[in-house]
């Protein structure tokens, strides 16, 4: 039998409604993110089957466009680099980011459990953010064969989300401001 939302409440001294509503990122809900990151962190350590939730594959935020050349490692469980490579995050949120143009040393990906270091090097406000990541979804939207990798940021402290979403707002802001400048030119 799988862990329940009340087993989760339980764990963390929190009500089920509580536990409930964060798991399905109830939008009228509004809880703190250490909070969030609690519940999520306890559930996943716990076995918590996220396919009973009403929106397990939803973002929770919003992600910006920002084609950034990012340094990838694929870390095995044991610690161990399996691979380690080159890769462009397409976009980028403060709950994961979509990688493309991925080029690996041996061109493949473990059939065993790993996870993924990513690392901003020319993006100054996120050159010191060490992403450790999860594979989330694989896809090919470029009909080209090359493989897209959807990730969610795991172990990302407050300060680390913090410095994330100020760079996707101020990105956002830009664009804004680029298209507002665009359309008054026209």
């Amino acid at each position: 039998m799988g862990v329940s939302q009340q087993a989760i409440a339980d764990a963390l001294g929190l009500s089920r409604t509580t536990v409930t509503k964060i798991l399905n990122r109830d939008p009228k809900y509004s809880a703190s993110e250490g909070t969030r990151d609690l519940v999520f962190k306890t559930a996943e350590k716990m076995g918590y089957d996220f396919t009973t939730i009403r929106r397990p594959f939803k973002r929770e935020y919003g992600r910006t466009e920002i084609n950034a050349p990012a340094k990838i490692e694929v870390i095995l469980d044991s610690g161990e680099v399996f691979d380690h490579g080159d890769a462009t995050a397409r976009n980028i949120g403060v709950g994961g980011a979509l990688l493309t143009n991925i080029r690996l040393n041996k061109n493949v990906l473990p059939l065993r459990n790993f996870t993924l270091k990513v690392r901003f090097g020319d993006l100054p406000e996120l050159a010191n953010l060490v992403g450790e990541c999860q594979v989330v979804r694989l896809t090919d939207s470029t009909d080209a064969g090359e493989p897209e990798l959807g990730v969610k940021f795991i172990n990302a402290s407050v300060n680390d989300r913090k410095i994330l979403k100020e760079f996707v707002d101020r990105a956002a802001n830009k664009r804004e401001a680029e298209r507002q400048a665009a359309m008054g030119k026209s």
